[in-house]
Protein backbone atom coordinates (compact mmCIF):
# COMPACT_ATOMS: atom_id res chain seq x y z
CA UNK A 1 0.00 0.00 0.00
CA UNK A 2 1.42 2.95 -0.60
CA UNK A 3 2.33 5.64 2.05
CA UNK A 4 0.77 8.24 3.02
CA UNK A 5 2.49 11.69 4.32
CA UNK A 6 0.26 12.91 7.12
CA UNK A 7 1.60 16.64 8.11
CA UNK A 8 1.33 18.07 11.91
CA UNK A 9 1.56 20.77 13.93
CA UNK A 10 1.09 21.36 17.31
CA UNK A 11 0.63 23.94 19.84
CA UNK A 12 2.88 24.53 22.54
CA UNK A 13 -0.32 25.01 25.31
CA UNK A 14 -4.01 24.02 24.04
CA UNK A 15 -7.09 24.73 26.28
CA UNK A 16 -10.32 22.43 26.12
CA UNK A 17 -13.39 22.30 28.01
CA UNK A 18 -14.06 18.80 27.77
CA UNK A 19 -12.51 15.53 29.24
CA UNK A 20 -11.44 14.06 26.12
CA UNK A 21 -8.21 15.15 24.50
CA UNK A 22 -8.14 14.35 20.87
CA UNK A 23 -5.70 15.00 18.29
CA UNK A 24 -7.16 17.71 16.67
CA UNK A 25 -7.62 19.75 19.55
CA UNK A 26 -4.09 20.43 20.20
CA UNK A 27 -2.73 20.01 17.25
CA UNK A 28 -3.22 21.10 12.98
CA UNK A 29 -3.36 17.64 10.99
CA UNK A 30 -3.18 17.56 7.11
CA UNK A 31 -2.98 14.73 4.57
CA UNK A 32 -4.50 14.91 1.37
CA UNK A 33 -6.77 11.75 2.23
CA UNK A 34 -9.60 13.61 3.73
CA UNK A 35 -10.72 10.26 5.47
CA UNK A 36 -7.59 9.53 7.04
CA UNK A 37 -6.48 13.07 8.10
CA UNK A 38 -10.19 13.06 10.13
CA UNK A 39 -9.74 9.92 11.44
CA UNK A 40 -6.26 11.43 12.88
CA UNK A 41 -7.85 14.54 14.72
CA UNK A 42 -10.86 12.10 16.22
CA UNK A 43 -7.66 9.90 17.96
CA UNK A 44 -8.23 10.36 21.66
CA UNK A 45 -4.56 10.92 23.85
CA UNK A 46 -5.88 11.53 26.86
CA UNK A 47 -8.61 11.34 29.09
CA UNK A 48 -9.65 13.21 32.23
CA UNK A 49 -12.17 12.22 34.89
CA UNK A 50 -14.90 14.71 34.24
CA UNK A 51 -16.67 13.91 37.40
CA UNK A 52 -14.06 14.48 39.84
CA UNK A 53 -11.62 16.89 38.01
CA UNK A 54 -13.06 20.15 36.89
CA UNK A 55 -9.80 21.34 35.74
CA UNK A 56 -6.04 20.23 35.36
CA UNK A 57 -3.04 19.96 33.01
CA UNK A 58 -1.10 17.00 31.19
CA UNK A 59 2.22 17.13 29.41
CA UNK A 60 2.09 15.09 26.49
CA UNK A 61 5.05 14.53 23.87
CA UNK A 62 4.82 14.73 20.18
CA UNK A 63 6.13 11.06 20.13
CA UNK A 64 3.06 9.95 21.66
CA UNK A 65 1.24 11.33 18.67
CA UNK A 66 3.05 9.82 16.37
CA UNK A 67 2.80 6.41 18.45
CA UNK A 68 -1.18 6.76 18.04
CA UNK A 69 -1.57 7.52 14.73
CA UNK A 70 1.28 4.90 13.73
CA UNK A 71 -1.28 2.22 15.61
CA UNK A 72 -4.19 3.67 13.23
CA UNK A 73 -2.29 4.08 10.27
CA UNK A 74 0.34 1.86 9.51
CA UNK A 75 0.92 2.25 6.45
CA UNK A 76 1.20 6.43 6.65
CA UNK A 77 4.41 8.32 7.48
CA UNK A 78 4.35 11.55 9.98
CA UNK A 79 6.00 14.64 9.95
CA UNK A 80 5.87 16.88 12.38
CA UNK A 81 6.61 20.68 11.76
CA UNK A 82 5.40 21.81 15.32
CA UNK A 83 6.15 21.87 18.88
CA UNK A 84 7.44 18.45 20.21
CA UNK A 85 6.31 18.94 23.78
CA UNK A 86 3.00 20.11 24.51
CA UNK A 87 1.13 21.13 27.99
CA UNK A 88 -3.01 20.75 27.70
CA UNK A 89 -5.10 22.87 30.15
CA UNK A 90 -8.87 21.96 30.89
CA UNK A 91 -11.29 23.67 32.59
CA UNK A 92 -14.45 22.15 32.67
CA UNK A 93 -17.55 24.14 30.97
CA UNK A 94 -19.36 25.39 33.86
CA UNK A 95 -16.57 26.68 35.56
CA UNK A 96 -16.48 29.89 32.81
CA UNK A 97 -16.94 32.92 34.56
CA UNK A 98 -20.05 34.75 34.18
CA UNK A 99 -19.87 37.71 32.34
CA UNK A 100 -20.36 40.35 35.06
CA UNK A 101 -17.36 38.98 36.58
CA UNK A 102 -15.58 39.58 34.22
CA UNK A 103 -16.17 42.97 33.84
CA UNK A 104 -15.60 43.69 37.38
CA UNK A 105 -12.18 41.66 36.87
CA UNK A 106 -11.82 44.06 33.87
CA UNK A 107 -12.37 47.25 36.02
CA UNK A 108 -10.08 45.97 38.59
CA UNK A 109 -7.48 45.41 36.36
CA UNK A 110 -8.16 49.06 34.63
CA UNK A 111 -8.29 50.90 38.01
CA UNK A 112 -5.22 49.34 39.43
CA UNK A 113 -3.22 49.73 35.64
CA UNK A 114 -4.69 53.55 35.98
CA UNK A 115 -3.88 54.69 39.51
CA UNK A 116 -0.57 52.71 39.29
CA UNK A 117 0.81 54.67 36.57
CA UNK A 118 -0.32 57.79 37.77
CA UNK A 119 1.42 57.47 41.07
CA UNK A 120 4.56 56.05 39.11
CA UNK A 121 4.27 58.91 37.22
CA UNK A 122 3.91 61.75 39.88
CA UNK A 123 6.63 59.67 42.00
CA UNK A 124 8.97 60.00 39.21
CA UNK A 125 8.44 64.07 38.61
CA UNK A 126 8.51 64.03 42.47
CA UNK A 127 12.20 62.74 42.91
CA UNK A 128 13.41 64.65 39.63
CA UNK A 129 11.45 67.91 40.90
CA UNK A 130 9.34 68.93 37.32
CA UNK A 131 8.25 72.37 39.34
CA UNK A 132 12.12 73.28 39.49
CA UNK A 133 12.98 72.16 35.72
CA UNK A 134 9.70 73.73 34.51
CA UNK A 135 10.40 77.27 36.24
CA UNK A 136 13.87 76.77 35.07
CA UNK A 137 12.50 76.24 31.36
CA UNK A 138 10.04 79.53 32.06
CA UNK A 139 13.50 81.74 33.26
CA UNK A 140 15.36 80.87 30.38
CA UNK A 141 13.17 81.38 27.45
CA UNK A 142 10.73 84.14 29.24
CA UNK A 143 13.08 85.90 31.15
CA UNK A 144 10.78 85.57 34.57
CA UNK A 145 10.10 82.74 37.14
CA UNK A 146 6.62 81.82 37.57
CA UNK A 147 4.66 81.53 40.60
CA UNK A 148 2.05 79.64 39.04
CA UNK A 149 1.48 76.84 37.04
CA UNK A 150 2.01 77.81 33.55
CA UNK A 151 1.75 76.62 30.24
CA UNK A 152 4.96 73.73 30.60
CA UNK A 153 3.06 72.23 32.62
CA UNK A 154 0.17 72.06 30.09
CA UNK A 155 2.46 70.73 27.45
CA UNK A 156 4.53 68.23 29.52
CA UNK A 157 0.57 66.68 30.53
CA UNK A 158 -0.71 66.54 27.27
CA UNK A 159 2.47 65.26 25.85
CA UNK A 160 3.16 62.82 28.57
CA UNK A 161 -0.74 61.45 27.55
CA UNK A 162 -0.26 61.29 23.90
CA UNK A 163 3.34 59.36 24.51
CA UNK A 164 1.34 56.67 26.50
CA UNK A 165 -0.76 56.17 24.36
CA UNK A 166 1.68 55.84 21.24
CA UNK A 167 3.72 53.50 23.66
CA UNK A 168 1.25 51.35 24.55
CA UNK A 169 0.07 51.27 20.58
CA UNK A 170 -3.42 51.88 22.13
CA UNK A 171 -6.19 54.88 21.83
CA UNK A 172 -9.72 54.09 23.45
CA UNK A 173 -11.89 52.32 21.10
CA UNK A 174 -8.69 51.17 18.39
CA UNK A 175 -5.28 50.44 17.71
CA UNK A 176 -2.92 53.01 16.42
CA UNK A 177 -1.19 50.55 14.17
CA UNK A 178 -2.04 46.61 13.66
CA UNK A 179 0.84 45.76 15.79
CA UNK A 180 1.06 43.78 18.97
CA UNK A 181 0.87 46.12 21.92
CA UNK A 182 3.91 46.29 24.39
CA UNK A 183 1.55 44.34 26.68
CA UNK A 184 0.47 41.94 24.67
CA UNK A 185 4.27 41.04 23.44
CA UNK A 186 5.17 40.44 27.25
CA UNK A 187 1.84 38.21 27.91
CA UNK A 188 2.53 36.19 25.20
CA UNK A 189 6.52 36.07 26.07
CA UNK A 190 5.52 35.37 29.99
CA UNK A 191 2.97 32.49 28.42
CA UNK A 192 5.81 30.93 26.63
CA UNK A 193 8.38 30.91 29.94
CA UNK A 194 5.63 29.51 32.31
CA UNK A 195 4.79 26.61 29.21
CA UNK A 196 8.50 26.48 29.44
CA UNK A 197 9.01 25.58 32.88
CA UNK A 198 5.83 23.14 33.37
CA UNK A 199 7.16 21.39 30.13
CA UNK A 200 10.48 21.17 31.99
CA UNK A 201 9.23 20.31 35.48
CA UNK A 202 7.41 17.64 33.79
CA UNK A 203 10.34 15.99 31.91
CA UNK A 204 12.35 16.17 35.01
CA UNK A 205 9.66 14.35 37.03
CA UNK A 206 8.55 11.62 34.58
CA UNK A 207 5.11 13.11 34.15
CA UNK A 208 4.52 13.72 30.33
CA UNK A 209 3.15 11.09 28.71
CA UNK A 210 5.72 9.89 26.33
CA UNK A 211 5.21 6.55 23.36
CA UNK A 212 4.38 3.70 25.83
CA UNK A 213 8.29 2.12 26.66
CA UNK A 214 9.40 5.40 28.14
CA UNK A 215 6.12 5.67 30.40
CA UNK A 216 6.86 2.75 31.58
CA UNK A 217 10.54 3.30 32.55
CA UNK A 218 9.39 6.46 34.35
CA UNK A 219 7.06 5.36 36.06
CA UNK A 220 9.21 2.44 37.36
CA UNK A 221 11.90 5.30 38.72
Amino acid sequence: MEKKIIYLKAEQSSYVNHGKIHIGDIASVFCEDKEIEKKIKNIVLYEFDEKNEKEGRVFLSILLLIEKISEQIPYGEVRNTGETDMVVYYKAEELKSKKWVQVIKILFICATCFFGAGITVMGYNNDVDMVKVFGQLYKVFLGTKPDDPTFVELFYSVGLALGIFLFFNHVPGKKVTNEPTPIQVQMRLYEQDVNRTFLLGASRKGEELDVSGNNDSANNK
